[in-house]
């Protein structure tokens, strides 16, 4: 599987999106209770991720969307008052961020 290389201007206007939309007690929790995990391979120039989701690892470049139902249905218990535009829109940048991180 091909890493998507991006440039910096284009990783400035993918965070750019969630400014002010996003819950930061959502997005400590996630930060807390979903780590990524990273590891390099000899030959690869760049680390593979993966997340925990209750216990299990799933990578960082599957699907966007089944990652984040997976993680909704996590904490949509835990955070009941929260709108779940802004959950699912603080997951999303949860995974963005993880996802152009450069390690």
């Amino acid at each position: 599987m091909r890493k998507l290389i991006i440039t910096e201007e284009e990783k400035e206007e993918i965070l750019n999106k969630y400014v002010d939309t996003t819950d930061n007690k959502l997005l400590t929790h996630l930060k807390r209770h979903f780590p990524i995990n990273a590891f390099s391979v000899e030959g690869f120039s760049r680390p593979f991720r993966r997340i925990q989701i209750n216990g299990k690892e799933k990578s960082l470049d599957d699907n966007k969307k089944y990652l984040v139902n997976r993680i909704v249905n996590s904490v949509e218990d835990e955070f009941p008052n929260l709108d779940k535009n802004i959950m699912r829109r603080t997951i999303k940048y949860y995974i963005d961020i993880s996802r152009t991180l450069d390690s």
